[in-house]
């Protein structure tokens, strides 16, 4: 029989390769547990911040209680359109406060006329009441009135007996976005034909 002898220099060098690889699977471990870690903070931190932005979207919204216009008559002295025209607002219920003068008011027409003013201190749209809405319905700043009454410096609008205007039958929307992206819409139509009984500068109620 014969006797098998192991070098013990050959197992330190076969405990050593071990180790080697031992260490190294420790450390891609390691980093691997840290990448995991990092992905995971990232993820959280999105994620409350996807959270805050939906709900700050779904507690933010306006709503159209009523438009109305200025009627103007051609030149045979016949009611043909409004001259300008205004739209009042209030927050949705549960709704935070939305400053009128951060969003954006977009209008556009059926024949192809648009306009968009940022904030309600430009030409071709004013401000009646405050431009921070309340959240206190019984605050007298709980509703706003925007009056867009300079269809000519807003660029909308033709030419009915020598005063820029909406002719009759024009459709009209209105999109108000607020600072936190969301929207709020309305749209009207001018009658077609308008009553005749109508005068120059009467209003009439458009929605």
């Amino acid at each position: 029989m014969f006797d098998i002898e192991i070098d013990n220099k050959e197992r330190g060098q076969v405990g050593i390769g071990t180790l080697i690889v031992f260490i190294a699977l420790v450390l891609v471990a390691a980093i691997a547990a840290g990448v995991l870690i990092n992905t995971a903070g990232f993820l959280q931190t999105q994620a409350q911040s996807t959270g805050e932005e939906s709900t700050e979207q779904v507690s933010t919204n306006l709503v159209f209680l009523s438009s109305t216009g200025t009627v103007t008559e051609d030149g045979s002295g016949n009611p043909a359109g409004i001259k300008s025209f205004n739209t009042t607002v209030q927050l949705g219920p549960g709704s935070n406060a939305i400053n009128l003068n951060d969003s954006t008011i977009s209008v556009f027409t059926d024949s192809g006329d648009s306009v968009e003013f940022d904030g309600v201190d430009e030409t071709g749209i004013s401000l009646s009441g405050s431009e921070v809405l309340s959240t206190d319905s019984s605050s007298e700043d709980a509703t706003a009135t925007l009056e867009f009454d300079d269809l000519a410096g807003a660029g909308i609008g033709e030419t009915i007996g020598g005063t820029e205007a909406l002719g009759s039958g024009t459709t009209v929307d209105i999109v108000i976005t607020t600072p936190s992206g969301t929207q709020a819409e309305t749209s009207f139509i001018i009658e077609d034909p308008l009553d005749p009984q109508l005068s120059e500068d009467q209003d009439i109620r458009l929605s």
